[in-house]
C-alpha cells in the first residue's frame, strides 16, 4: 500500500513517538507525492525536508509570531526588556508563571504545545527530519546533493531539539522514527541531550556548504553550524543546565564545558574571519550599525547575519509589524488594537546602557565615575551610542510634518498622544513605559510623515526578519565562556587567540565605546556583571534576554519584587503645542523624570520551578516513563 504524507500536531510527544501512520495519510502536504515519489529525486526529497523551514520561529514579524495575529506583543516582553500596552496580550498567561496545562493542544504563547507555538512546531519538524535521514539511501543523489540534504537535516534536527530542551531541560533522544511499542522512552539529562545534539551539529558542520546561491540564501551554512555549536555548548556549560531531572538548585558553571564552548566560539570566529570574502559575514562598522536591524526590499543580506529565518512578509504583515510592535497610536494613523498595542522598552533595559564620564571613559551608571544623575542634564546624555540606536525618548525627532517641522516623540505625560492610552479600551490601564524601541525602525516609519509628505506607505519601505545568530554573538559567547572557564578576564583558554576582555572590547570599540575599565577587568564579580551587561545591551530585543536570565539562574532574584518592571513619567517643563490634529506640534523645553512601578507588568517567575517549563500533564500521565519537571 502506498503511503502519503501529512504532518499535524496531535499532542506534544505522541507526534514523534507514536507508531501510527496518521503522519503519512495526506498527499497534499507533499504536493500529492507518494512515499516512493518523495524518495525519487534530489528535488523531491529537498522539498519534503523544506516543510520544516516554515516552522522556524519568525517572532520579529506580526503574522509570524507564535500566536499569529492575536499576539500583538513582541517576545521582548518575556523578561525585563519590554512592557506591553495591549490589554489582551497573549503573554498574560505567561506572565502569571502558572504554566501547567492539561490542554492537549494549548496555544498559549511560548509555553503551549499547540500548532502555533515553538514547541508545537519543533516536534513534527524533528519527525520529518528523522524520516529524511532514515530514508536518504533510497534517493539517487550525487555526493554533493547528499551532503546538502543531510547537512540541513542534521542541522534542523539539532536546532528544533535545542528549542525543546532549552525550555524543558533534558528530553528523550529523538534519533529515529519511533514505531509502536517503543514510544514510552525516558528522559535523559540536559548534558546527555546536548551531547547527542552536538553530534548532529558536527555532522552538519562537515556537510553544509560555505554559502548558498542568492535565491537559496537563508538556508543553514557551515558558519551557521559552527555558531550554533558554540552557542549550544555555552548553554550546556551554564548554571541551570547543571541540574538533573529531579531538582532545580542554584549551580555554578561547569568549567570544562565552558572551555569547550570557548574553543568552539574561537573556531567560529576564526572561520568567519578567514572566509569573509566567500561568506560576506563580518562585524558591522559603526556606520553600518544603525541600519543593521531592518532589511531593505532589494537586499535581504546584512553583514552580521549568520543564521536567520528568511521570510518575505505580505504588505499587511509589514504594516502590522511596525504598528503593533513598535509604534504608539499617534504614529500609526489608527484607533484599533493594533495601533494601541506597543512593546515599550523598560527603565530596567535603559539602565543597562553605560554613560561616559568626565574622563571620556564609559562606566555603568551605578559607578560614580559615570557622572550619572537622574535629571535632564545627565540621565540620557552621553550614554553608550547603542542607546541612541535602540531607544527613543519623549522629545526625540522622528520624521517631519508637512510644514517641514520635526515630529517629536510624544510620550510625555499630559499630551494628547499619551493621554489616549489612559482612555483606550485596548489598554485597560496598561501603561506606556516612557520609552519607544528604535532598533527595528527606520526614520520614515511614521504615519504623520507619510500622511503629510505624500510618500509611499511608510510601513512598507523595509522588511523585518528574524535573526537567530549574528556575528557579534560569537564574541559575546566567547567572552562569557572564556571567563567562566578560567575565572579570569585576561587569561586565555588553550588554543584560543584572545581573552574575554579582548572579545568584549572588540564589540565595544567598533561602536565607539571605550575599553572596560581596568578595575572592573581585575574584579571577577564586576567583570561577570560587565559581560552580562554588554550582552544585554548589544543583543537587546533580539530574543536572548529571557534565555540568558534563566540559564544564568538570576531570574528568581531579578523578579522578586511585586512590581519588578519600571517605567518613567516624563513631565513637561514649559509650554508646547499639542498635536491633537495630527498636523503640527512642538515639544516642551525640558522634562522632569519620575520612576514608577508598572503594576500591570507582573512577572510571576520568582518560584524556582519556573526555570524549566512544565511538560503538558496529559503527556506525563499517558507516558509512564516521561518525568515531569520539578515543582510542577
Amino acid at each position: 500500500m502506498k503511503k502519503t504524507y501529512k504532518y499535524a500536531v496531535v499532542g506534544l510527544l505522541f507526534l514523534f513517538l507514536a507508531g501510527c501512520e496518521d503522519f503519512l495519510d495526506k498527499r497534499e502536504d507533499s504536493g500529492g507525492l507518494t512515499e516512493e515519489a518523495v524518495y525519487s529525486s534530489y528535488e523531491s526529497i529537498r522539498g519534503f525536508l523544506d516543510q520544516v523551514y516554515p516552522n522556524l520561529e519568525a517572532y520579529n514579524t506580526f503574522e509570524g509570531a507564535d500566536d499569529g495575529k492575536n499576539q500583538r506583543t513582541y517576545v521582548g516582553v518575556m523578561a525585563d526588556e519590554m512592557s506591553a500596552t495591549y490589554n489582551k496580550t497573549v503573554f498574560a498567561k505567561f506572565f502569571s508563571g502558572a504554566w501547567l496545562t492539561t490542554d492537549k493542544a494549548a496555544n498559549v504563547t511560548e509555553i503551549g504545545n499547540g500548532n502555533n507555538t515553538p514547541i508545537g512546531k519543533a516536534l513534527p519538524s524533528i519527525r520529518i527530519v528523522n524520516r529524511v535521514i532514515a530514508n536518504i539511501d533510497k534517493v539517487p543523489l550525487t555526493g554533493e546533493q547528499r551532503n546538502e540534504i543531510l547537512g540541513q537535516a542534521y542541522f534542523y534536527r539539532a536546532w528544533f531539539y535545542f528549542n525543546v530542551i532549552k525550555r524543558y531541560g533534558g528530553m528523550p533522544i529523538l534519533d529515529k522514527v519511533f514505531a509502536g511499542g517503543d514510544d514510552d522512552i525516558p528522559r535523559v539529562t540536559y548534558h546527555e541531550s546536548s551531547a547527542w545534539m552536538i553530534g548532529d551539529i558536527d555532522q552538519a558542520i562537515s556537510m553544509l556548504p560555505d554559502t548558498w546561491p542568492d535565491n537559496q540564501y537563508g538556508r543553514p551554512t557551515k558558519l551557521a553550524a559552527l555558531a550554533f555549536k558554540e552557542m549550544a555548548l555555552l548553554y550546556d556549560a551554564s548554571p541551570l543546565m547543571q541540574n538533573d531531572l529531579n531538582s532545580v538548585q542554584i549551580k555554578s558553571y561547569d568549567q570544562e564545558r565552558a572551555k569547550a564552548a570557548a574553543k568552539a566560539a574561537w573556531a567560529a570566529i576564526t572561520y568567519m574571519k578567514q572566509n569573509e570574502a566567500k561568506t560576506g559575514v563580518r562585524l558591522a562598522t559603526a556606520d553600518e550599525y544603525m541600519n543593521l536591524f531592518w532589511f531593505p526590499d532589494t537586499e535581504l543580506k546584512r553583514v552580521e547575519t549568520i543564521w536567520w529565518r528568511r521570510r518575505i512578509p505580505s504588505n499587511s504583515d509589514r504594516s502590522k509589524t511596525a504598528r503593533a510592535f513598535w509604534l504608539y497610536a499617534d504614529m500609526t494613523g489608527g484607533t484599533g488594537s493594533e495601533s494601541f498595542a506597543i512593546s515599550c522598552p523598560t527603565l530596567n533595559a535603559v539602565n543597562m546602557y553605560e554613560r561616559k564620564g568626565a574622563d571620556g571613559i564609559y562606566y555603568p551608571i551605578n559607578d560614580t565615575r559615570s557622572g550619572y544623575k537622574f535629571d535632564p542634564e545627565h540621565a540620557f546624555i552621553d550614554r553608550d551610542p547603542r542607546f541612541y540606536n535602540n531607544i527613543l525618548i519623549p522629545g526625540d525627532t522622528w520624521g517631519t510634518y508637512a510644514s517641514g517641522k520635526p515630529y517629536y516623540i510624544r510620550l510625555w505625560r499630559g499630551c494628547t498622544a499619551y493621554n489616549n492610552y489612559g482612555s483606550s479600551k485596548h489598554t485597560n490601564g496598561r501603561q506606556l513605559s516612557g520609552f519607544m524601541c528604535r532598533k527595528f525602525l527606520w526614520p520614515e516609519a511614521n504615519y504623520r510623515h507619510d500622511q503629510t509628505l505624500g510618500t509611499t506607505n511608510p510601513f512598507l519601505q523595509k522588511i523585518a526578519q528574524t535573526v537567530f545568530i549574528r556575528a557579534t554573538q560569537l564574541y559575546l559567547d566567547f567572552a562569557e565562556a572564556s571567563f567562566e572557564a578560567t575565572g579570569s578576564a585576561t587569561a586565555k583558554v588553550e588554543d584560543c587567540g584572545m581573552t574575554a576582555e579582548e572579545a568584549l572590547n572588540t564589540i565595544r570599540n567598533r561602536i565607539g565605546v571605550t575599553d572596560i575599565p581596568s578595575d572592573i577587568v581585575s574584579d571577577p564579580e564586576k567583570f561577570r556583571e560587565a559581560y552580562r551587561r554588554e550582552r544585554g545591551v548589544e543583543l537587546m530585543f533580539e530574543n536572548h534576554r529571557w534565555w540568558d536570565v534563566r540559564r544564568w539562574m538570576i531570574m528568581h532574584t531579578l523578579f522578586n519584587e511585586p512590581y519588578p518592571i519600571k517605567g518613567v513619567y516624563f513631565d513637561p517643563v514649559g509650554s508646547y503645542e499639542d498635536s491633537a490634529d495630527g498636523k503640527s506640534g512642538t515639544r516642551p523645553a525640558s522634562f522632569t523624570y519620575t520612576v514608577f512601578d508598572m503594576e500591570k507588568e507582573i512577572r510571576g517567575f520568582s518560584n524556582m520551578r519556573n526555570y524549566w517549563y512544565p511538560l503538558p500533564q496529559h503527556d506525563v500521565d499517558a507516558l509512564h516513563n516521561l518525568q515531569q519537571n520539578p515543582g510542577w
